[in-house]
């Protein structure tokens, strides 16, 4: 080997090692919005081509090295802009933020995200010896500038590599979780709970945290902690948490398409269940209406005729479904009696800071209440979960003593002085219903201004621009100023504050939810209250760089 062919080829090296270091690091920042996207490669890969979320700042310095070496025949110059570009490209990885600390939700490396990585990881490195095999060995003029090209590529190709490793795995990922499913079967078989199910287009964790303190009132009940309502987060949990003493079992159950709920109800068959609100959440991923219906409605299929069912009679869907399937005990509740009997009803509603009183209607009987919690949405979910643990068996009295202590869920509504200032954090998640109930509590409050920081509704389909932009012309009519923060609905939110009536200089614009936040500090004043409704996910929210 001649000088000319080991300078050519220890540039090749450095263009090689560079590469698997750049990979290195990108491929965690593409990781992360693939575990936001629920290991879904598909929508994860949509995501990509769609927001053209592709690689700049390596492209810029894998092109113009690729031109030199193509433009200039000597090879000292080819291992000099190799060093310097491969260096360029090392620097730009690392200066890149860290996705596993950084963002509303870093990357969490679990083993199955761990898996993924080095899967993918090793898939780039063998295609990148391979390359540099196929260069090195055959008499290729420039080789230095073919393999910058070929690096191009690779650098744009990340996203792919990532899911082509979610793929290989899915195999070996699909055998591993039916053996965690059938130990987590195995101990559920052995404990024998009462299992109460609890589905709906929204509330189902509310009314989860509310339902399993009330049974606690009863017999030892467990419950899966916040959102857990997938296969295996609640797999997961009966393996850890699941103990012989436990009496009640209450199950949330998810749903992104039909046979969801059916999948949960096999794994945890249930002998009661709950329907809060068969709404237009998630909507594009159901493709209709009727679909949701269709999905939601598993559960009630799946509790035996001798079973519980409890509805809410606000909802026109949950109540069809209690309609469509007769159990020994059907149960409706709602805060709306209208013309249509309700078997339990809240009334007599009002909100402070401090709260929220009532009375329940319960056979007849009226009891009065108070939570600390706020909005129609969650004395919904409250009511569900009073009903439920009525009929089996709990002391109205004791309830409303466990509704009075219950504590305010993080970002549901919740009420948060910060100065003089009350926040009305109500940024989990967002739908019509909810962001309507939202606004009635802020203008239910006293105060000097009435601010909203919102990005709006999303997963809606079709539907989408409308309902933000009836969101935005409610939300004109009871505030002073809002912050529209992103991109996604900002023109509906805009046409709809307009439509109330707020002029321009009475609405801002942010780039996100920080800057948001920053520039409210710089405003906000004694005697505001702000409700923040809805944060949406990186995902959504900031457009990547790369």
């Amino acid at each position: 080997m001649n000088e000319t062919d080991m300078l050519e080829l220890a540039g090749l090296v450095i263009i090689a090692l560079a590469s698997l270091v750049f990979y290195s690091r990108r491929s965690l920042g593409y990781l992360r919005y693939l575990q936001q996207e629920e290991y879904m490669p598909g929508r994860f890969v949509r995501w990509w081509v769609r927001k053209r979320v592709f690689d700049r700042r390596g492209s810029m310095v894998a092109i113009p090295a690729a031109g030199i070496c193509f433009l200039v025949d000597r090879p000292m110059v080819w291992l000099v802009v190799d060093a310097v570009a491969a260096a360029l490209l090392v620097l730009i990885a690392f200066r890149e933020r860290d996705p596993r600390k950084e963002g509303k939700v870093p990357l969490n490396m679990t083993a199955r995200a761990t898996r993924i990585y080095r899967t993918a990881f090793a898939c780039h490195a063998v295609g990148v010896v391979a390359i540099l095999f196929v260069v090195a060995v055959q008499p290729v003029n420039a080789a230095s500038g073919w393999l910058w090209l070929v690096q191009v590529v690779l650098i744009q190709g990340i996203p792919v590599t990532i899911a082509a490793g979610n793929v290989l795995l899915q195999p070996g990922e699909r055998a591993r979780q039916r053996g965690f499913m059938e130990e987590a079967r195995a101990i559920l078989g052995q404990v024998d709970p009462f299992v109460i199910g609890i589905t709906g287009s929204y509330g189902k964790t509310s009314t989860k945290a509310v339902l399993g303190p009330m049974l606690e009132t009863v017999a030892p009940t467990f419950w899966p902690p916040r959102s857990i309502n997938t296969p295996m987060g609640i797999t997961r949990e009966i393996r850890e948490r699941l103990r012989p003493r436990h009496r009640y079992a209450v199950i949330e159950m998810g749903a992104y398409m039909r046979g969801s709920i059916r999948r949960l109800c096999d794994l945890v068959p249930p002998h009661a269940g709950i329907v809060t609100t068969v709404g237009i959440m998630h909507l594009e991923r159901f493709g209709s209406p009727e679909n949701v219906f269709l999905a939601k409605s598993e559960l009630a299929q799946a509790i035996p005729a001798d079973g519980i069912l409890v509805v809410n009679g606000d909802d026109e869907g949950a109540r069809r479904m209690g309609e469509e399937n007769p159990k020994k005990q059907v149960l409706v509740y709602g805060l709306d009696a209208g013309s249509r009997p309700l078997d339990c009803r809240i009334s007599d509603v009002a909100w402070s800071p401090e709260g929220t009183t009532f009375t329940v209607d319960w056979q007849g009987r009226e009891y009065p209440g108070f939570t600390r919690v706020l909005g129609r949405p969650m004395l919904s979910n409250i009511l569900a979960a009073f009903t439920m643990a009525c009929a089996l068996g709990a002391d109205p009295e004791a309830l409303l003593a466990v509704i009075r202590n219950l504590e305010p869920v993080d970002n549901r509504l919740q009420a948060v002085y910060q100065g003089g200032t009350l926040h009305l954090r109500d940024a989990y998640s967002s739908n019509p219903v909810g962001f309507a109930a939202a606004l009635e509590v802020l203008e239910g409050m006293p105060a000097e201004r009435r601010i909203l920081i919102t990005p709006g509704m999303v997963e809606l389909g079709p539907r989408q621009e409308q309902e933000n932009r009836q969101a935005a012309e409610k939300a004109a009519r009871v505030c002073d100023l809002a912050f529209v923060v992103g991109r996604i609905n900002r023109q509906p939110l805009l046409e709809g504050l307009r439509n109330g009536g707020m002029e321009d200089e009475r609405i801002s614009l942010f780039a996100d939810r920080d800057d948001a936040l920053k520039n409210l500090g710089q405003i906000q004043r004694s005697g505001d209250v702000v409700l923040i409704e809805n944060d949406l996910p990186d995902l959504l929210e900031i457009l990547p760089s790369f």
